[in-house]
């Protein structure tokens, strides 16, 4: 039969660098890290069901969608991930697989897979991050009615703490009382964006991190991190400029130069001090990334059997 297969990369986030709402619009701006959901999408012109692992519902709702929208009745095929992010930590893993999933099957088909048209899938599934654009990239996440990108990304790494359980994106953004939260930190909120922006047009990881912190410390009243304080303040103790959050999530962050802590015994020293300080659940370093997908179509409608 018929096969074409598509190969897509998605990077995940270290949670929000900026999340809260404009004139009552919800927007974010994403932090792109080096952490990836790739998926492998084998399709077969001849089938209609979809071989997919049994967790992925997203990844079933968004290929049913593309496969009404491209107007394929008989598409099917396989999906494997080869990489994958954690689910429930604010790492955008719902928005990597999906994205991931939809650029190899457009790669597989011959079609461009813009980021713009990744955007509109994913964000007709749930809301959504921001990684499919290349860089760092303002959205609004719920609504979807538009983005920015506002440059490239600031090199940094950060130390990424989670202390267990998960956080779902879609009961987090249909929370009572979350609209009237953003509208009592839109202030806030908006001094934050400011330094953000700043901050990625100069390439100032200090106003970026300062911004970070500002929106992470918002965002308390409606995703609590019992240990944020005293984080923040051993993070800046060891020489970090702040922090950064999953705002719908459980991750927590420091943000530090990306040259800092470069030898190999520091980074480990750094991880134990944590460890005993702070008894996360999962405790890693992550470096930030330009953003953006990768995609390669390979094998296209090769003859199998």
């Amino acid at each position: 039969m018929d096969i074409a297969v598509g190969l897509a990369r998605c990077p995940g986030t270290c949670g929000e660098w900026v999340q809260g709402a404009r004139r009552g619009i919800p927007f974010l701006v994403d932090c792109p890290i080096d952490r990836f959901s790739e998926a492998r999408v084998t399709l077969s012109f001849a089938a209609n069901g979809w071989d997919i692992p049994r967790d992925k519902t997203k990844t079933l709702q968004v290929l049913e969608l593309l496969k009404a929208d491209l107007g394929l009745p008989t598409l099917g095929g396989k999906v494997e991930f080869l990489h994958q992010l954690p689910e429930g930590k604010g790492m955008a893993s719902s928005t990597a697989d999906i994205t991931a999933v939809v650029a190899a099957t457009l790669m597989a088909l011959g079609e461009d897979p813009a980021p713009e048209r990744l955007a509109h899938f994913a964000l007709r599934i749930e809301p959504s991050d921001s990684v499919m654009f290349p860089g760092i990239t303002e959205i609004e996440h719920v609504q979807g009615h538009s983005h920015r990108v506002l440059g490239p990304a600031v090199p940094a790494l950060f130390l990424a703490l989670d202390w267990g359980g998960t956080v779902d994106t879609r009961v987090f953004n249909a929370r009572p009382g979350l609209a009237e939260h953003y509208r009592h930190f839109e202030g806030e909120i908006e001094k934050a964006y400011g330094l953000a922006r700043e901050g990625i047009e100069q390439a100032d990881l200090e106003k970026l991190a300062t911004a970070g912190t500002i929106s992470a410390r918002c965002n308390l009243e409606m995703n609590p991190k019992l240990l944020f304080e005293p984080f923040l303040a051993w993070i800046r103790q060891k020489g970090g400029l702040g922090v950064v959050t999953a705002h719908s999530g459980t991750l927590l962050a420091g943000v530090f130069p990306q040259d800092g802590f470069s030898r190999q015994e520091e980074r480990k020293n750094l991880r134990l001090e944590a460890h005993q300080l702070f008894s996360p659940a999962h405790l890693d370093l992550l470096n930030s990334h330009c953003g953006g997908i990768m995609a390669t179509r390979f094998n296209s409608k090769e003859k199998m059997g």
